[in-house]
């Protein structure tokens, strides 16, 4: 084979500048192809989706969560496990400082007994957004009894033009 390479330099030397052009032409048309697309808008490609972030966590006697109570309005959640009082504080969009203020009472609904001394929850949010004109957050609050299994679901009285 180092005979044919020695007798036609030639033709190794086509064949190398020929594969070498193809590699180069490939190249080029996917430099091409690239910057076609990045010129066109990126959302026929990856259409926007909202992210909805909730945080919730806990410790032995108090509990807190995040949830959209709706478009760009945040609320913030608590439990006292010892009381069964959910709080929840809503904060303006624009200005960042409460603009609501809710509380109720849990221990009736999950059928807990007042006297436990040692009540365990679990609670989080949820995002099931209303319609226009709804009279409710867009931000459902799950609070289940840990040691019974009861749960309830709440959602806070919102008004969207307000």
């Amino acid at each position: 084979m180092r005979r044919w390479f020695r007798k036609h330099p030639w033709a190794v030397l086509g064949a190398g500048s020929g594969l070498g052009l193809l590699v180069g032409v490939g190249m080029l048309i996917g430099a091409l192809a690239t910057m076609a697309v990045r010129s066109s808008a990126p959302a026929a490609f990856f259409p926007d989706l909202p992210l909805h972030a909730t945080c919730t966590d806990a410790g032995s006697n108090f509990s807190m969560a995040t949830g959209q109570v709706a478009d760009g309005v945040e609320g913030v959640f608590f439990l006292d496990f010892l009381t069964g009082e959910v709080q929840c504080w809503v904060l303006d969009r624009r200005t960042g400082v409460p603009c609501g203020y809710y509380v109720y009472n849990v221990l009736q609904d999950l059928g807990v007994d007042p006297a436990n001394k040692n009540p365990r929850y679990l609670m989080v949010t949820g995002l099931a957004p209303g319609t226009g004109g709804s009279a409710r957050s867009d931000s459902l609050l799950y609070v289940a009894d840990a040691t019974s299994g009861n749960f309830a679901i709440y959602a806070l009285p919102w008004h969207r033009g307000a």
